[in-house]
């Protein structure tokens, strides 16, 4: 009976660490934390038209010895001007995946999340982003974690992207350092201590163990608090609380 018992709870013991180290799937299908078993953090940074603040995080990245992930428009990639930052996140050995060929935005903001694309056009539109990451030695099979345009898509847009080999990520709901695009007029505009204090309410509250969170490295010039200034300071409170700073891949 004892042996019997022992194996049910090896059994329920494995059931749960296997739940445990799903990751976790917001109400869209995107993947919003990756492994939460370990205590990294999935740092992601985008791209399409503004990037002024590539190089300074590259710069912190490498100081801190940190690893990230970096989803580029193929607008951003056709940009001969920023060949030289994009063969740096490479060189650097940090995630390059894509983030919409053209910007554009899959649903509509309302409740519905309405599409406004089609299926076909939205995977076209993948497609062509993988090829202008292919000039950068990126190739498909090494890139399937994508980040949807402006982080935005709806549930039939998620299972598609699965259907077609794709893993969709987002920002982890309740974390909202993806307002660092906002500007003073706006209704929703927050502080750079705002979020920077938000992060770690959250962080101390729920953990963000495996946890995708976005950091803008471009925004307008109307928004002079750049949140990405504070990228050293996440870097360093996260390590004291025992985080790593990791790739969505890893």
């Amino acid at each position: 009976m004892k042996r019997l018992l022992d194996v049910v709870l090896a059994l329920v013991l494995s059931a749960a660490v296997l739940a445990q180290s799903r990751d976790g799937v917001d109400v869209h299908g995107c993947t919003v934390s990756i492994d939460t078993l370990r205590p990294a953090v999935r740092l992601i940074f985008s791209a399409d038209s503004m990037f002024e603040g590539g190089p300074f995080a590259l710069d912190v990245l490498a100081e801190k010895g940190a690893r990230a992930s970096f989803f580029f428009t193929g607008n951003f990639l056709r940009d001969s001007a920023n060949r030289a930052v994009i063969e740096r996140v490479r060189a650097d050995g940090h995630y390059l995946g894509p983030h919409g060929d053209r910007h554009i935005l899959l649903a509509d903001w309302d409740a519905a999340r309405t599409p406004l694309v089609s299926v076909d056009s939205m995977l076209a539109d993948w497609d062509a982003n993988y090829a202008e990451l292919a000039r950068f030695g990126v190739v498909r099979d090494s890139a399937r974690l994508v980040l949807p345009s402006f982080e935005w898509c709806n549930a039939a847009q998620a299972d598609a992207m699965r259907a077609a080999g794709l893993v969709p990520v987002n920002i982890i709901p309740g974390v909202e350092t993806y307002r660092d695009y906002t500007t003073p007029d706006m209704p929703d505009y927050r502080t750079s201590e705002y979020m920077l204090r938000q992060l770690f309410d959250y962080e101390h509250r729920c953990g963000l163990n495996g946890a995708v969170i976005i950091i803008h490295l471009g925004t307008q010039p109307a928004r002079t608090d750049k949140f990405y200034r504070y990228l050293p300071v996440i870097i360093d409170t996260l390590a004291a609380r025992g985080y790593n700073i990791d790739r969505v891949d890893r």
